[in-house]
């Protein structure tokens, strides 16, 4: 036997043993690709114990409020498995992202588990050219303009424009309806001294 193939056995035969000693994950970073923001989204996880002893999975952590786990803290015996549920709600995150949730357990080497969920959650309005503008510095009673338009996600949805609540601000601003997508805003500082302003 080659000494290529000598190691080639014997890290086969390593990568079983280490498999065979630990718990197993899939999998083991889950995409959920596009979704309606509007819309939850959800994905499964399988956890089985490859310990030749029970092994305890304790409570789970997460990187964010916007991401709901499903799970129950439970003891595996070996070789058994169960499936940890990890959904991110409607409305709560907008364009590409990535959440990390773990799983906290007894077993030697293992004891937190890192289940990554990734994905991008497509928002149901579109502001071209962003969502931010940056006017400068607002002189006090001068007015600043700009345009911008709304893109509906979906075709068969409507815009509606409401009336804004009346309310104390270091600015005053005016929202008109160019056409079906396209609006202007007019904004006139109500302060007595110059003030950078964003929308």
């Amino acid at each position: 036997m080659t000494v290529f193939r000598t190691i080639c056995v014997f890290l086969y035969l390593m990568t079983r043993a280490i498999l065979a000693q630990g718990l197993s994950v899939s999998p083991f970073s889950a995409t959920l690709g596009g979704f309606p923001s509007w819309e939850s989204a959800k994905v499964m996880f399988t956890i089985k114990n490859t310990i030749e002893r029970p092994v305890n999975l304790l409570r789970m952590r997460s990187s964010c409020s916007c991401t709901i786990v499903d799970f129950t803290p439970c003891t595996l015996a070996p070789g058994q498995d169960t499936s940890v549920s990890v959904s991110i709600p409607q409305n709560t995150l907008s364009g590409k992202f990535t959440r990390t949730v773990y799983v906290e357990t007894d077993a030697p080497g293992q004891e937190f588990l890192k289940l990554t969920v990734s994905g991008t959650s497509i928002p149901a309005v579109e502001v071209q050219p962003k969502s931010e503008v940056y006017l400068g510095q607002l002189e006090a009673g001068k007015a600043r303009k700009f345009s911008f338009r709304l893109v509906p996600a979906s075709p068969d949805m409507s815009l509606k424009l409401l009336p804004a609540d009346e309310g104390e601000g270091q600015a005053d601003a005016t929202l008109l309806r160019n056409d079906d997508t396209t609006f202007t805003m007019e904004l006139i500082s109500l302060l007595t001294h110059p003030v950078d302003t964003w929308r």
